[in-house]
Protein backbone atom coordinates (compact mmCIF):
# COMPACT_ATOMS: atom_id res chain seq x y z
CA UNK A 1 0.00 0.00 0.00
CA UNK A 2 2.75 2.41 0.98
CA UNK A 3 4.74 1.51 -2.13
CA UNK A 4 1.71 2.14 -4.37
CA UNK A 5 1.15 5.51 -2.70
CA UNK A 6 4.78 6.49 -3.28
CA UNK A 7 4.51 5.48 -6.94
CA UNK A 8 1.35 7.59 -7.25
CA UNK A 9 3.05 10.62 -5.67
CA UNK A 10 6.02 10.17 -8.01
CA UNK A 11 3.80 10.06 -11.10
CA UNK A 12 1.82 13.19 -10.22
CA UNK A 13 5.11 14.99 -9.56
CA UNK A 14 6.53 14.22 -13.00
CA UNK A 15 6.44 16.66 -15.91
CA UNK A 16 3.95 17.47 -17.39
CA UNK A 17 1.50 16.10 -14.78
CA UNK A 18 3.06 18.33 -12.11
CA UNK A 19 1.61 21.39 -13.92
CA UNK A 20 -1.95 20.13 -13.52
CA UNK A 21 -1.23 18.85 -10.02
CA UNK A 22 -0.35 22.42 -9.11
CA UNK A 23 -3.55 23.71 -10.72
CA UNK A 24 -5.66 21.16 -8.83
CA UNK A 25 -4.04 22.23 -5.56
CA UNK A 26 -4.70 25.88 -6.41
CA UNK A 27 -8.40 25.45 -7.20
CA UNK A 28 -8.85 23.23 -4.14
CA UNK A 29 -7.36 25.96 -1.96
CA UNK A 30 -9.54 28.55 -3.70
CA UNK A 31 -12.69 26.54 -3.00
CA UNK A 32 -11.70 26.23 0.66
CA UNK A 33 -11.10 29.96 1.15
CA UNK A 34 -14.28 30.69 -0.79
CA UNK A 35 -16.28 28.52 1.59
CA UNK A 36 -14.73 30.47 4.45
CA UNK A 37 -15.93 33.70 2.82
CA UNK A 38 -12.48 35.07 2.00
CA UNK A 39 -13.13 35.50 -1.73
CA UNK A 40 -16.12 35.66 -4.03
CA UNK A 41 -16.66 33.95 -7.37
CA UNK A 42 -17.14 36.20 -10.38
CA UNK A 43 -18.40 34.94 -13.74
CA UNK A 44 -16.11 35.23 -16.73
CA UNK A 45 -17.23 38.16 -18.85
CA UNK A 46 -15.37 38.47 -22.13
CA UNK A 47 -17.86 40.83 -23.70
CA UNK A 48 -18.56 40.82 -27.41
CA UNK A 49 -15.61 38.98 -28.80
CA UNK A 50 -16.70 39.74 -32.34
CA UNK A 51 -14.81 42.97 -32.29
CA UNK A 52 -11.84 41.75 -30.29
CA UNK A 53 -8.40 41.60 -31.77
CA UNK A 54 -6.72 38.22 -32.11
CA UNK A 55 -3.25 39.69 -31.85
CA UNK A 56 -1.12 37.52 -29.56
CA UNK A 57 0.13 40.63 -27.80
CA UNK A 58 -3.30 41.92 -26.82
CA UNK A 59 -5.91 40.77 -24.29
CA UNK A 60 -8.25 40.22 -27.25
CA UNK A 61 -6.43 36.99 -28.08
CA UNK A 62 -7.30 35.55 -24.67
CA UNK A 63 -10.93 36.64 -25.06
CA UNK A 64 -11.09 35.05 -28.50
CA UNK A 65 -9.58 31.83 -27.17
CA UNK A 66 -12.11 31.64 -24.33
CA UNK A 67 -14.94 32.30 -26.76
CA UNK A 68 -13.68 29.67 -29.19
CA UNK A 69 -13.79 26.96 -26.52
CA UNK A 70 -17.00 28.27 -24.95
CA UNK A 71 -15.26 29.11 -21.67
CA UNK A 72 -17.49 31.95 -20.46
CA UNK A 73 -20.78 32.65 -18.75
CA UNK A 74 -20.04 30.67 -15.58
CA UNK A 75 -17.79 31.43 -12.59
CA UNK A 76 -14.12 31.34 -13.55
CA UNK A 77 -13.26 28.98 -10.70
CA UNK A 78 -15.63 26.34 -12.15
CA UNK A 79 -13.88 26.60 -15.52
CA UNK A 80 -10.43 26.33 -13.92
CA UNK A 81 -11.56 23.43 -11.77
CA UNK A 82 -12.80 21.42 -14.76
CA UNK A 83 -9.73 22.18 -16.87
CA UNK A 84 -7.47 21.23 -13.96
CA UNK A 85 -9.22 17.95 -13.17
CA UNK A 86 -9.56 16.82 -16.79
CA UNK A 87 -6.00 17.87 -17.57
CA UNK A 88 -4.70 16.11 -14.47
CA UNK A 89 -6.40 12.82 -15.39
CA UNK A 90 -5.23 12.90 -19.00
CA UNK A 91 -1.65 13.85 -18.14
CA UNK A 92 -1.59 11.21 -15.39
CA UNK A 93 -2.49 8.51 -17.91
CA UNK A 94 0.13 9.88 -20.29
CA UNK A 95 2.77 9.79 -17.57
CA UNK A 96 1.76 6.26 -16.54
CA UNK A 97 1.67 4.61 -19.96
CA UNK A 98 3.70 6.67 -22.43
CA UNK A 99 6.04 9.11 -20.73
CA UNK A 100 7.84 6.32 -18.89
CA UNK A 101 9.37 5.26 -22.21
CA UNK A 102 11.59 8.35 -22.18
CA UNK A 103 14.43 9.09 -19.83
CA UNK A 104 15.25 12.50 -18.36
CA UNK A 105 16.99 13.62 -21.56
CA UNK A 106 15.79 16.15 -24.11
CA UNK A 107 13.12 13.81 -25.50
CA UNK A 108 11.57 13.68 -22.04
CA UNK A 109 10.86 17.41 -22.11
CA UNK A 110 10.11 17.65 -25.84
CA UNK A 111 7.40 14.98 -25.70
CA UNK A 112 6.31 16.21 -22.27
CA UNK A 113 5.76 19.74 -23.57
CA UNK A 114 3.89 18.42 -26.59
CA UNK A 115 1.68 16.35 -24.32
CA UNK A 116 1.10 19.34 -22.05
CA UNK A 117 -0.15 21.48 -24.94
CA UNK A 118 -2.30 18.65 -26.33
CA UNK A 119 -3.83 17.85 -22.93
CA UNK A 120 -4.51 21.53 -22.24
CA UNK A 121 -6.34 21.97 -25.55
CA UNK A 122 -8.39 18.79 -25.04
CA UNK A 123 -9.20 19.84 -21.46
CA UNK A 124 -10.43 23.25 -22.59
CA UNK A 125 -12.50 21.66 -25.36
CA UNK A 126 -14.12 19.15 -22.99
CA UNK A 127 -14.71 21.84 -20.38
CA UNK A 128 -16.50 23.97 -22.97
CA UNK A 129 -18.78 21.04 -23.79
CA UNK A 130 -19.53 20.36 -20.12
CA UNK A 131 -20.39 23.95 -19.20
CA UNK A 132 -22.42 24.66 -22.34
CA UNK A 133 -25.76 23.48 -20.86
CA UNK A 134 -24.89 25.17 -17.55
CA UNK A 135 -24.25 28.47 -19.32
CA UNK A 136 -27.54 28.21 -21.22
CA UNK A 137 -29.50 27.49 -18.04
CA UNK A 138 -27.87 30.40 -16.22
CA UNK A 139 -28.82 32.71 -19.09
CA UNK A 140 -32.45 31.57 -18.79
CA UNK A 141 -32.68 32.34 -15.07
CA UNK A 142 -35.00 35.35 -14.78
CA UNK A 143 -33.63 38.40 -12.98
CA UNK A 144 -37.02 39.91 -12.30
CA UNK A 145 -36.60 39.30 -8.55
CA UNK A 146 -33.37 41.31 -8.44
CA UNK A 147 -35.08 44.68 -8.10
CA UNK A 148 -37.47 43.30 -5.48
CA UNK A 149 -34.49 42.76 -3.16
CA UNK A 150 -33.79 46.50 -3.02
CA UNK A 151 -34.21 47.75 0.54
CA UNK A 152 -33.66 44.35 2.12
CA UNK A 153 -30.99 43.63 4.73
CA UNK A 154 -28.21 41.14 4.03
CA UNK A 155 -25.14 39.98 5.97
CA UNK A 156 -21.61 40.26 4.56
CA UNK A 157 -19.95 36.85 4.15
CA UNK A 158 -16.60 37.86 2.67
CA UNK A 159 -13.76 39.26 4.79
CA UNK A 160 -14.31 42.69 3.28
CA UNK A 161 -16.36 44.52 0.66
CA UNK A 162 -14.87 46.90 -1.89
CA UNK A 163 -15.92 48.44 -5.18
CA UNK A 164 -14.48 45.36 -6.91
CA UNK A 165 -15.47 42.38 -4.78
CA UNK A 166 -17.72 41.20 -1.99
CA UNK A 167 -20.55 38.82 -1.20
CA UNK A 168 -23.48 38.88 1.19
CA UNK A 169 -26.10 36.36 2.27
CA UNK A 170 -29.73 37.33 2.06
CA UNK A 171 -32.32 35.41 4.06
CA UNK A 172 -35.09 34.66 1.59
CA UNK A 173 -37.00 32.32 3.86
CA UNK A 174 -35.36 29.29 2.27
CA UNK A 175 -31.77 28.19 1.84
CA UNK A 176 -30.66 31.81 1.52
CA UNK A 177 -29.22 33.74 -1.42
CA UNK A 178 -25.56 34.53 -1.98
CA UNK A 179 -25.38 37.92 -3.70
CA UNK A 180 -22.45 39.80 -5.17
CA UNK A 181 -22.20 43.22 -3.58
CA UNK A 182 -20.09 46.35 -4.01
CA UNK A 183 -19.38 49.29 -1.73
CA UNK A 184 -17.64 52.62 -2.21
CA UNK A 185 -16.75 52.80 1.50
CA UNK A 186 -13.18 51.54 1.38
CA UNK A 187 -11.50 53.74 3.98
CA UNK A 188 -11.56 54.21 7.73
CA UNK A 189 -14.21 52.78 10.00
CA UNK A 190 -16.78 52.53 7.19
CA UNK A 191 -15.07 49.51 5.60
CA UNK A 192 -17.55 46.65 5.53
CA UNK A 193 -16.35 43.36 6.96
CA UNK A 194 -17.62 39.85 7.52
CA UNK A 195 -20.75 39.75 9.66
CA UNK A 196 -21.77 43.37 9.02
CA UNK A 197 -25.34 44.09 8.02
CA UNK A 198 -25.89 45.97 4.78
CA UNK A 199 -28.89 47.31 2.90
CA UNK A 200 -29.25 46.57 -0.80
CA UNK A 201 -29.71 50.04 -2.25
CA UNK A 202 -29.19 49.56 -6.00
CA UNK A 203 -29.03 46.69 -8.48
CA UNK A 204 -26.35 46.98 -11.16
CA UNK A 205 -27.84 44.97 -13.99
CA UNK A 206 -24.81 44.70 -16.27
CA UNK A 207 -22.52 43.53 -13.47
CA UNK A 208 -25.26 41.47 -11.76
CA UNK A 209 -24.26 43.00 -8.41
CA UNK A 210 -25.83 45.13 -5.71
CA UNK A 211 -24.54 48.40 -4.36
CA UNK A 212 -24.92 48.36 -0.61
CA UNK A 213 -24.91 50.71 2.35
CA UNK A 214 -23.93 49.83 5.91
CA UNK A 215 -26.65 49.29 8.50
CA UNK A 216 -25.73 50.53 11.93
CA UNK A 217 -27.01 48.52 14.88
CA UNK A 218 -28.99 50.67 17.27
Amino acid sequence: MQESFLIFITKISLYPTIVFTGLVMFVTLYWLVSLLGMVDMDAVDIGDAGGESTDLTTPGFVSGLLLKFGLYGVPLIIILSLISLIGWLLSYFYTSFLHQNFDTGILYYVFGTGALIFVLVVSMWLTGIIISPIRKNIAKIPKRNASSNIGKIAVVRTLSVTDKHGEAELNDGGAGLILKIRSDNNDGDDVLKQGDKVMLVEYLNEANTYRVAPVKDK
